[in-house]
C-alpha cells in the first residue's frame, strides 16, 4: 500500500466514525453541576473514534498513533493565605471539561491577548504564568475563597451557609464551591470571573437551598453594554423566566428576576438580581430555595428576600477587580 491509499483508507475510516458530540460553551462554563454527564459523553465518543483509528492503522501494517491534550481545571485548589470559613471540596479532576470550550463570553466571544493572537492549548499566554484559565494559588485564587467568606457572612439573621454532601449525586461535584478563573483580554487588561456557590439552610429547618454569586470584572463582554433588566434577561442563566423589576438599593439600581421555575438541567434558579458598577464590573447573585440535584430536600420558604438578594448584589465587597 503506498501512502496515497494509506491516506484514503484513513479518510475512509473517520469518516465513518461518530465523532464525539459537541460540547456547549456555556454548559460547559456555567453548568457545573452538569460536567460529568458531559464528560462521560464527550470522552466516550473521542475513545471510540480513537479506538477506530487505531484498528484501521494496524490493518495497514503502520505504528499506532496517539496524542491528547490537557484539560482546563475548572475549580481551583485551596489557596495559598486561607481558608474559608464554609469549606468546599475542590471539583475532582473528573468534572474538568474539555480543553476545547470556548470562553466564557458567548459561544462567538473570542479570547484575544495584547498581541492580537487567539488563545489555544498549543500556544497559550495565559496571565500570571498559569497553565490553564483558573487560578489555584495567588492573588485571584485568594479573591475567589474571600468571596465566598463575604457571601457566607452577608446573610441575614437565622439564615446560614452550611456545607452539605450531596445525597445520590455524588457525580455531580461538591455542593460548596469557588473559583476564580481568566475571561478574556480586554486590550492589555485582564478580566477575571470570580465564582462562589453555598448551600443555605434556615435555623430550624430540614431544607437546603442555594446560594450563587459571579463577578465578572471591568471590561467583561458576556452582556455586552446592557444594563438593567435587558442584562438580566439576556441569558438563560442563572435565571429563565419570571419578572423582572428594577429595585433602588441606595440609589443603585438592581434589576431583580423573581418567579422564575427552576430547571437542572439548565442550572436556573428561583430568582436573581444584576448589579452593573459604573466602571462595567458586573455581580450576578441567584438564589434557589431547592439545592437541585442535591438530594435534600427543598426549604418550605425563601431563605432571602428580593430586596437582600438585590442588596447582596449592590454591596461593595463584592466589587471585585
Amino acid at each position: 500500500m503506498n501512502e496515497h491509499e494509506l491516506k484514503s483508507a484513513l479518510q475512509e475510516v473517520m469518516v465513518a466514525s461518530s465523532p464525539p458530540p459537541p460540547m456547549s460553551p456555556e454548559a460547559a462554563l456555567d453548568r457545573g453541576r452538569r460536567a460529568q454527564r458531559r464528560r462521560q459523553a464527550t470522552w466516550g465518543g473521542a475513545v471510540a473514534g480513537l479506538a477506530v483509528v487505531a484498528i484501521a492503522v494496524g490493518a495497514v501494517m503502520v505504528p499506532t498513533l496517539t496524542g491528547g491534550g490537557p484539560g482546563i481545571q475548572v475549580a481551583g485548589g485551596q489557596p495559598s493565605e486561607s481558608a474559608p470559613r464554609v469549606t468546599p471540596t475542590d471539583r475532582p479532576p473528573s468534572e474538568r471539561p474539555s480543553a476545547t470550550v470556548l470562553p466564557t463570553g458567548g459561544p462567538s466571544a473570542t479570547v484575544l491577548p495584547p498581541s492580537g493572537r487567539p488563545l489555544s492549548d498549543t500556544s497559550t499566554p495565559w496571565p500570571n504564568g498559569q497553565s490553564d484559565r483558573t487560578a489555584t494559588s495567588g492573588p485571584r485564587a485568594d479573591k475567589g475563597v474571600r468571596l465566598l467568606n463575604d457571601l457566607a457572612s452577608s446573610l441575614p439573621p437565622g439564615v446560614r451557609a452550611e456545607d452539605r454532601t450531596r445525597i445520590g449525586f455524588a457525580d455531580y461535584g461538591p455542593m460548596t464551591w469557588r473559583q476564580a478563573q481568566f475571561a478574556e483580554y480586554a486590550g492589555d487588561l485582564e478580566v477575571w470571573n470570580y465564582d462562589a456557590r453555598t448551600p443555605v439552610v434556615i435555623t430550624g429547618e430540614a431544607g437546603v437551598g442555594e446560594l450563587f454569586i459571579r463577578v465578572e470584572t471591568r471590561g467583561n463582554t458576556r452582556l455586552g453594554d446592557l444594563v438593567g433588566c435587558a442584562a438580566a434577561t439576556r441569558y438563560a442563566y442563572p435565571v429563565e423566566g419570571g419578572a423582572c423589576a428594577l429595585v433602588d438599593v441606595g440609589g443603585k439600581q438592581v434589576a431583580l428576576v423573581t418567579g422564575a421555575t427552576p430547571d437542572a438541567d439548565s442550572n436556573t434558579m428561583d430568582s436573581a438580581a444584576f448589579y452593573r458598577h459604573p466602571d462595567g464590573t458586573l455581580v450576578t447573585v441567584g438564589y434557589s430555595s431547592e439545592f437541585l440535584e442535591s438530594g435534600h430536600p427543598a426549604l418550605s420558604r425563601p431563605a432571602l428576600t428580593g430586596t437582600q438578594l438585590a442588596a447582596l448584589a449592590a454591596d461593595p465587597k463584592f466589587h471585585l477587580d
